[in-house]
């Protein structure tokens, strides 16, 4: 089966909407305009020549940021499979262009955006755990965390154990050269 992919540049036509499917899998919807513009032979001049109206939908996480991100009349470029579809309601029919969008972002002729990595995805900004000061205090416990592990391997002098002592408070088990990513030294407290 052939499928066609397509980028379009336009602004967003309202605020994104999200929803979910009966799987709970959560997908926003949000419609394109994208005006075509022409040169005018006569005159050398820019006209536009109609605009095309896309319908844009968005799974997963891309349609969780998505609906965190766009607000409408913001210039944006999308990529994704289309589908054209035919319709039919009573004695009126009409054809629509989709978009199933992969990749969807500002279009930075028109601005500026910043970029804000989410450890996941929140549909709902107003969760607790969304909060910035409640990530601020996670991400603090996290380098707590971290600087704890490099004070369990020091000699009590503020120096780096050396790999004998490391290996005495490892409890006799050879942790220098291990993935602590992988591994965590189980019972170490209790000695």
């Amino acid at each position: 089966m052939n499928e066609t992919y397509v980028t379009i540049s336009g602004n967003v036509v309202g605020d994104p909407v999200a929803r979910a499917t009966k799987a709970s899998v959560p997908f926003v919807t949000f419609r394109v305009a994208s005006n075509v513009r022409r040169v005018d032979f006569k005159t050398g001049e820019y006209i536009d020549a109609g605009t095309n109206f896309v319908n844009v939908t968005a799974f997963r996480s891309l349609g969780v940021n998505l609906a965190n991100s766009l607000k409408k009349g913001e210039p944006v470029l999308v990529y994704g499979r289309m589908r054209i579809n035919q319709w039919v309601n009573g004695e009126r029919s009409g054809t629509t262009v989709e978009i199933d969008a992969y990749n969807v972002g500002h279009d930075l002729s028109w601005g500026q955006t910043k970029f804000v990595k989410v450890a996941k995805p929140q549909l709902n900004q107003n969760d607790r755990m969304a909060d910035p000061e409640v990530q601020d205090a996670a991400d603090q416990l996290d380098r707590d965390a971290a600087m704890a592990d490099d004070d369990y391997l020091e000699d009590g002098d503020g120096e780096p154990a050396t790999e004998a002592s490391a290996h005495a408070a490892s409890g006799g088990i050879d942790v220098s050269s291990a993935d602590t990513d992988v591994y965590e030294t189980v019972g170490a407290g209790s000695r």
